[in-house]
């Protein structure tokens, strides 16, 4: 249950629709105000369609491009701490999948860029593939997808109800919890990172072991 808990709240953050909230507006200009949550809502489920693909073939994934848990760690570390630098410090903004992109919509967004990239960005697909590989095809797969769909449908219930939030908190409040979750980003990604380098340094000394124990039989 805790493991269910830790995943959830660490993807919850990870999704960060908060950051979608302040944004929205801009991207959904162009679309009458009546159907604006029609487009939130079918975004949202096309970004759960994805995430939910990502964890079923990132085995696969793993396997064709011939990755490590290490390497998916590491670099799943690298990605989330350069979105967590974007916000935290509104000048390394580019770094981001939540910022807002150059440019307003002249249509109405579909797919991109509300669920790819900034619902389901390189953070979430990292970690939902590392996580993937651990989990499926165990017992506990469904716990994980129980928790994808858990903080999926949080992130929905903050980005609906965005414009009663941003009313209420102010842009400058918005801002200030968003650079709060971008902190709590750079220790977990900094974690993600010592935790892939372990495992690293696990497979290498374990190898040696390996090749002596073959020599001697």
């Amino acid at each position: 249950m805790s493991e269910f808990i830790s995943i959830t709240i660490l993807l919850f953050i990870i999704l960060d629709p908060i950051a979608l909230a302040l944004v929205l507006p801009s991207l959904l200009k162009c679309v009458p105000e009546e159907r604006r949550q029609k487009v939130i809502i079918r975004e949202m489920f096309f970004a759960l369609a994805l995430l939910l693909l990502f964890f079923f073939l990132g085995n696969e994934i793993v396997g064709v491009l011939g990755l490590e848990q290490s390497t998916l760690s590491i670099s799943g570390a690298i990605v989330l701490l350069l979105i967590a630098l974007g916000m935290v410090f509104p000048s390394l903004a580019a770094l981001t999948t939540a910022s807002a992109p150059s440019g307003e919509p002249e249509t109405e967004p579909f797919i991109v860029p509300i669920a790819i990239p900034m619902i389901v960005g390189p953070s979430s697909i990292s970690f939902v593939m590392i996580k993937g590989a651990q989990f499926i095809g165990a017992s506990s797969s469904l716990s994980f997808i129980g928790s994808i769909c858990t903080a999926w449908f949080l992130g929905l219930c903050i980005v609906l109800l965005s414009p009663y939030i941003i009313r209420k908190l102010g842009r400058r409040g918005s801002l200030a919890m968003e650079r709060v979750i971008g902190i709590l980003l750079i220790l977990i990604s900094v974690q993600m990172f010592i935790n892939g380098i372990d495992e690293y340094n696990r497979r290498t000394d374990a190898a040696p072991e390996t090749t002596k124990s073959l020599q001697t039989e």
